[in-house]
């Protein structure tokens, strides 16, 4: 009978569990029980009401340490150990429920705008390196504005900055933040800050509100979001143009040397110059290039209207002499049957022609009775005569 190894069915599991994308990067919610911390891992038993599983969390100082009882929510994925033939949940992250639930609510939020286009690079707008006319949506009352004005007034004070006055936290937060959005990108600012400073999660989360991305999608300003601290990351800062580590991060992306400036138009007017010139010189070359070839074409092709013109003269003038020629010879035999059948020739030859006194030819002899007075014509002249007989 065919047979397989301890190893080669382990292998095949252990496969199969690989393959199945439904077991990788999921959220895990149970109780922990007795949990154990050996070497820097943790190892513990995740329930509920109807089964368990084992569990364990590599580099656990780096996370959440949980306590037996406690209700957690696990990320990771499912492990199958071959080599002992054992099925467990390799824990990445581990979060307690409520915290957990949040997050998960989030991140569910965060795949779903993403799929939906929401934070494509392909769409987001360059900020512009000297801006003129800047507004900040924030809170008139924190420290946020004064930080940033002062950092910017600190290299330049050509900068225009205004602000538009929101609650940064708390209930109705999301909304006028919406409508800020909308109502400053009427009023033709070259940048749109949003900011705030440091918070708890729970303090952030009008920053993470769906609304408040597709109004910073919609917008027709270049958007920065500076949002917290470097280490807060808020859905506001991935649908933004530019994402500022913080408030004073963004008054350092707007407050540019004026010194700086000056450089950079002296640069831009020497690139400019020396573009024109090229372009110049090679509009010259091009045209130049152009003429040739067209004097070039022009010569051979009047040469060759001259050979065919030439041509076509010779054959016209032969055509012409040899009609000429056939019309003089057809001429001279017209003419010559045309005196054969003149009878002024042949009066020459001593022919006459008769007439009675008006006129009339006279043709035969019948016609001239005798007394009949008549008209004898010849080449030199005309006799009247009298039929005697």
């Amino acid at each position: 009978m065919e047979y397989l190894s301890v190893t080669v069915l382990n292998s095949y599991i252990k496969n199969i569990f690989a393959a199945e994308e439904m077991l990788h990067d999921i959220q895990l919610c149970g109780e922990v029980s007795g949990i154990r911390v050996s070497g820097g891992n943790a190892f513990f038993t995740l329930k509920d009401e109807n089964a368990a599983i084992q569990c364990n969390c590599f580099g656990i100082k780096n996370n959440y340490i949980p306590k037996d009882g406690e209700t957690v929510i696990l990320f990771g994925s499912v492990d199958y150990w071959h080599k002992a033939g054992k099925l467990s949940f390799n824990a990445l992250r581990i979060t307690p429920l409520g915290e957990g639930a949040l997050a998960l609510k989030l991140e569910m939020l965060k795949n779903r705008l993403r799929e939906q286009g929401y934070f494509d690079e392909s769409h987001k707008k360059a900020a512009p390196k000297f801006p003129s006319k800047v507004c900040v949506i924030t809170s008139k009352a924190g420290a946020v504005i004064r930080d940033i004005v002062t950092t910017c007034r600190a290299k330049n004070t050509a900068t225009d900055i205004a602000v538009y006055d929101v609650r940064v936290q708390g209930e109705g937060c999301a909304s006028e933040l919406c409508a800020a959005i909308a109502a400053v990108d009427k009023l033709g600012y070259d940048l749109i800050i949003i900011a705030r400073g440091g918070g708890s999660q729970q303090e952030l989360m009008p920053f993470n509100d769906e609304n408040l991305v597709k109004a910073i999608y919609n917008a027709s300003t270049p958007i920065v979001s500076a949002v917290g601290h470097e280490t807060d990351y808020t859905l506001c800062d991935m649908a933004a143009d530019v994402r500022a580590a913080t408030p004073t991060a963004a008054a350092h992306l707007i407050a540019f040397d004026v010194r700086e400036l000056y450089v950079y138009l002296e640069e831009t007017r020497a690139r400019m110059l020396q573009s024109v010139k090229v372009r110049i010189a090679d509009g010259y070359d091009s045209v130049y290039s152009h003429m040739t070839g067209m004097r070039l074409l022009a010569g051979g092709r009047i040469t060759s209207a001259r050979s065919i013109l030439e041509r076509k003269l010779t054959d016209a003038k032969l055509a012409v002499n040899n009609i000429l020629t056939d019309r003089a010879l057809r001429l001279h035999k017209s003419t010559a049957s045309i005196n054969a059948l003149n009878p002024a020739g042949m009066l020459e030859r001593g022919y006459f022609y008769v007439t009675d006194k008006e006129g009339n030819k006279l043709k035969s002899v019948a016609q001239m009775d005798a007394g009949k007075q008549i008209v004898i014509n010849g080449s030199d002249g005309k006799v009247d005569a009298t039929v005697t007989g």
